[in-house]
């Protein structure tokens, strides 16, 4: 099993259209100074290739332009099986309108290849 933690990897911002987006960069750059970010690119696939190209750690953790993490979030460590080690992990994102927490647009691991 490899454990990496969180901490250890690079971190990508994520960010298009958003309204808040220039905000939420300064709030996640004083949060995470090592965080680099991606703006502006056509295309979720064509966004997700920039930000694998970004990264300088074989895994990296990427942010959604609409979302701030919790600050405890980059204290995690992950274990990950060998069976596993190709997967893209996923953390809910919690919607600030009506409280439901679910997966999409929330906090991601991806491997540099995938």
């Amino acid at each position: 099993m490899q454990k990496i933690d969180i901490a250890d990897l690079d971190v990508v911002m994520l960010t298009y259209d958003e309204p808040k987006k220039e905000e939420f960069w300064a709030r996640i750059q004083n949060m995470v100074p090592w965080a680099k970010r991606v703006d502006g690119v056509e295309g979720s696939d064509a966004a997700h290739k920039a930000a694998a190209d970004a990264s300088d750690t074989e895994r990296f953790i990427l942010i959604d332009g609409d979302n701030i993490p919790d600050a405890n979030f980059f204290d995690l460590q992950l274990d990950i099986k060998p069976e596993l080690e190709d997967c893209v992990f996923r953390w809910k994102a919690r919607n600030v309108v009506n409280g439901l927490m679910y997966g999409n647009g929330g906090l991601s691991c991806w491997t540099r290849e995938f």
